[in-house]
């Protein structure tokens, strides 16, 4: 399955930034196969390490010596002195899975390479690594995979090109065009972008085990003797609850994270932490408010990171991927699903593409219950963009935004067609990967 990211990977490796890579996001984004992926095509000599798994990886690093580590890899590999010669060295790629649970190799990684054995090495952590620690790495972020990429995995992938070509020139898409992408995007919606049960959706060319595929990774993510190599009980109980409680905070009418859903007389002073380990292992992503009198200077909040769950109230919170909530909702919604279920789930599809694109997720809300759903910062402005159920896209909120800061048009994501007329720039779903 082809990741956008690997695109970040190729040009690593064909300019001068000598610094490791650094992949990070969720358990079965699919982090380990990209790096695989890659070195395959560009690397004779792959030497691979997991120190999830391998209970011998960490020995390695049990010295301050990156020399000493080197020495003891190129033994643990079985890597001769023909092998060592620089003419070798260049098709060698050293990858190293999971490895936030070695702190001493996290901390020797960069020394490492410059011993000269390894000069081209992927680190990967599904855990959440230190801002501090980031500069020392070429740091890509992999999410679930995007619509787009869904797109290429099912052998559609000549639709992307017709959907940002029209993106770009705001006319409309043929109906019968227009119609089959609203479809599999209905379909990605159901599938999410999970490569593992991508996968097994096509194995199987239907959607009849993808639930039970969703249920099994969700169960991963609350798998509380695993929650507890990293928190204590009690945090660990709290993020378990955070993620039960989600599909009743998205399906409200107000989807504002509430606490009380989770049980009654519980507050965020005693729940902010958990909610910031479930963002930091990127399990869910959060949305925060912005209030009126924020919005002028809401690029400077942005660029200072003035958003985070320790300071702010009033958020939402979506999940890391959209199949899965699909799935969660289904097994506890009847079936159809109601427009605030739909609402739901479109939102927190938006939400996930739009982090994927390197957005920040916000939202804006007046006194007057005037709301915008997402707030894009573009070029150091604002770009509102309003999310409906349907082809109906009539609304007041961008008129009493209007009034509170300018801004050169909105958009509004529907299942209507590409347009652009009154400033106000019409996506189908279906195009959010192109924003």
């Amino acid at each position: 399955m082809k990741r956008t990211a690997i695109d970040s990977l190729i040009k690593w490796n064909q300019t001068s930034d000598v610094r490791p890579v650094l992949l990070t996001g969720a358990k079965s984004v699919g982090k380990t196969y990209l790096a695989y992926d890659f070195a395959k095509a560009f690397f004779k000599r792959i030497q691979y390490l997991n120190f999830e798994h391998d209970p011998h990886a960490r020995e390695l690093f049990q010295t301050n010596d990156p020399f000493l580590a080197s020495n003891r890899m190129l033994e643990h590999f079985n890597l001769d002195a023909m092998t060592s010669e620089s003419s070798f060295i260049e098709d060698r790629i050293l990858i190293l899975d999971e490895i936030s649970n070695c702190p001493e190799a996290m901390q020797m990684v960069t020394a490492l390479q410059y011993t000269g054995e390894f000069p081209k090495i992927i680190a990967i952590s599904s855990s959440p690594v230190n801002n501090d620690e980031l500069d020392l790495y070429y740091h890509i972020p992999l999410y679930s995979m995007q619509f787009d990429e869904f797109l290429v995995a099912i052998g559609k992938d000549w639709y992307i090109d017709t959907i940002l070509t029209h993106f770009e020139s705001n006319k409309k898409i043929p109906d019968i065009v227009h119609k089959e992408l609203l479809t599999l995007h209905n379909l990605y919606l159901q599938v999410g972008g999970m490569p593992g049960i991508i996968n097994e959706y096509l194995n199987f060319n239907n959607l009849s085990n993808v639930p039970e595929q969703h249920s099994l990774l969700m169960g991963t993510y609350q798998h509380y003797q695993g929650l507890l190599k990293s928190y204590d009980d009690s945090h660990a109980l709290k993020m378990n609850q955070v993620l039960n409680c989600l599909p009743n905070q998205l399906t409200k009418n107000n989807k504002k994270f509430q606490y009380n859903l989770i049980r009654k007389g519980t507050t965020h002073a005693m729940y902010k932490d958990a909610i910031l380990s479930l963002a930091d292992k990127n399990y869910v992503i959060p949305a925060y408010k912005i209030v009126t009198e924020e919005l002028s200077d809401i690029c400077s909040l942005v660029e200072n990171n003035k958003l985070n769950v320790n300071d702010i109230t009033s958020f939402k919170l979506y999940l890391s991927d959209v199949g899965m909530l699909n799935s969660l909702l289904y097994s506890q919604t009847l079936s159809p699903f109601n427009k605030e279920t739909i609402k739901a789930l479109l939102e927190n599809y938006i939400a996930v593409t739009l982090q994927s694109r390197g957005y920040p997720i916000i939202f804006w809300e007046s006194d007057s219950m005037a709301k915008i759903d997402f707030i894009l910062i573009k070029d150091k402005g604002l770009i509102p963009v309003e999310l409906f159920c349907d082809k109906n896209t009539r609304s007041k909120s961008v008129s009493v935004l209007k009034q509170k800061i300018d801004f050169p048009y909105s958009i509004k994501i529907s299942s209507r067609n590409f347009d652009y007329s009154n400033n106000i720039k019409f996506v189908p779903y279906y195009a959010a990967f192109c924003l």
